[in-house]
């Protein structure tokens, strides 16, 4: 009985070591394997995304284009971001290449020439997940890259220039950037001095334009001079561009609400050294107005021209449908430029017929009388002007084609026309 009890208590003893010795076993083996675990996401290297846009061109004008990221993975992409969800590294990698999760910015609306820099911003929703659950699982590392954005009229090709339609600048000014260059009959810029029309230019080494003068109209050729009334039009530039291209001139009799609606071709009117006329304000026949409501209609326009230009004010003025009485001529101010040739555009719009008026009836010191709000009269315009240089003709403003025949304009004075 005695040693029955004994061998009970013994018994309990070793399956009570035996208990502890397995559950010690357990907690070693489950330290081994959580330590094995914890090391694992220790030594774990971090996944990274990068995102870099694409470099991309366009040309001044054009719509700033939708610019795309190149999206590629460092490491391991089957690290589990989100357990509930089973949201992995290429998950997060795919969301990005479908151009989620982020915005490419630019700093430019396109019109202005030349390198923009290009970045990637992150969603903050993204951001803040980068900092907290996903730290050391993933990082998503942001490149920049750039936007060209090139010159509207075409690209350099060593010393010369070749334009958007294929062909190069030759015989011609044009206005970069950086500069306003010239190129002669070879299509090369220019460098140092030289008389370009009635202009004495001085280049840069470069070929960038300097200075420049006019040095004078041959008053033994012929000249003509172009007016255009009621505008500036919306088409008005260009006839300023062929006008540019010749080395030509005309004389633009101006209204004060057009003159506020387009101030940029106003000033540049006057850059092109072209002649600032007045046309009235509200286009009415001064002859039906007293003095004050003449001074009201020439002066409001005035203003608005020597607002538009820096302070340059018109030099010439011309009476709607050439109204003028003594009340106009005693009021207006300005020498009084009435034409010697009248295309009729506003009429007939039609540009062959404007362009066949002015070779028939246009002669040496003729005042011609067109209107640049017409579209067919700009057309027409446009043609003409080559036309009459190959004809031999001058194209002057106004008030040099009166200087050129000895003339002193005089304000309140009527003249049509300037012929020897």
């Amino acid at each position: 009985m005695k040693n029955t009890r004994g061998r009970k208590r013994r018994n309990r003893r070793r399956i009570i070591l035996i208990c502890k010795i397995v559950i010690c076993l357990a907690i070693c083996v489950g330290v081994v394997f959580g330590l094995k675990a914890a090391a694992e996401t220790v030594l774990r290297k971090e996944s990274k995304i990068i995102l870099k846009p694409v470099d991309t061109e366009m040309r001044e004008g054009e719509k700033v284009p939708e610019i795309k990221a190149n999206i590629t993975v460092e490491g391991d992409q089957e690290t589990v971001l989100d357990k509930k969800s089973g949201k992995t590294v290429g998950d997060l990698a795919d969301e990005l290449k479908r151009g989620e999760n982020y915005e490419v910015v630019c700093g430019t609306d396109g019109k202005t020439e030349g390198k923009f820099s290009v970045k990637i911003v992150l969603k903050k929703e993204i951001e803040k997940k980068l900092q907290e659950e996903w730290k050391r699982k993933v990082s998503i590392q942001t490149e920049t890259s750039t936007l060209l954005v090139k010159n509207a009229m075409g690209d350099w090709e060593g010393k010369k220039f070749k334009k958007t339609d294929g062909q190069y600048a030759v015989n011609e000014f044009l206005k970069l950037k950086d500069g306003t260059y010239y190129f002669d009959e070879n299509g090369e810029k220019v460098t140092g001095k030289k008389t370009i029309g009635i202009k004495e230019c001085v280049f840069s080494e470069e070929g960038k334009l300097q200075s420049e003068k006019f040095v004078g109209i041959d008053p033994s050729k012929p000249m003509i001079a172009l007016t255009f009334d009621d505008g500036p039009g919306a088409e008005a530039g260009r006839i300023l561009d062929v006008l540019e291209k010749y080395n030509a001139r005309a004389t633009f009799f101006m209204v004060g609400p057009r003159v506020n609606t387009y101030p940029e071709t106003v000033k540049r009117i006057a850059e092109l050294n072209c002649e600032l006329g007045n046309h009235s304000t509200n286009h009415p026949k001064l002859t039906l107005l007293d003095a004050a409501g003449i001074q009201k209609e020439i002066q409001t326009t005035t203003d608005a021209i020597a607002k538009a230009t820096g302070g340059k004010k018109p030099t010439v003025m011309r009476p709607p449908f050439g109204a003028v009485n003594e009340t106009v001529k005693q009021t207006v101010g300005l020498p009084i430029i009435m034409w010697s040739v009248d295309t009729l555009d506003w009429k007939t719009r039609n540009t062959q017929a404007t362009i066949d008026s002015v070779l028939k009836n246009a002669k040496d010191g003729s005042v011609i009388l067109m209107h640049d709000i017409h579209k067919p009269s700009v057309d027409a315009a446009v043609q003409l002007i080559p036309k009459l240089i190959e004809k031999g003709y001058q194209l002057v403003t106004v008030s040099e084609l009166a200087e050129a025949r000895g003339i002193h304009l005089e304000n309140g004075v009527k003249y049509s026309q300037f012929y020897r």
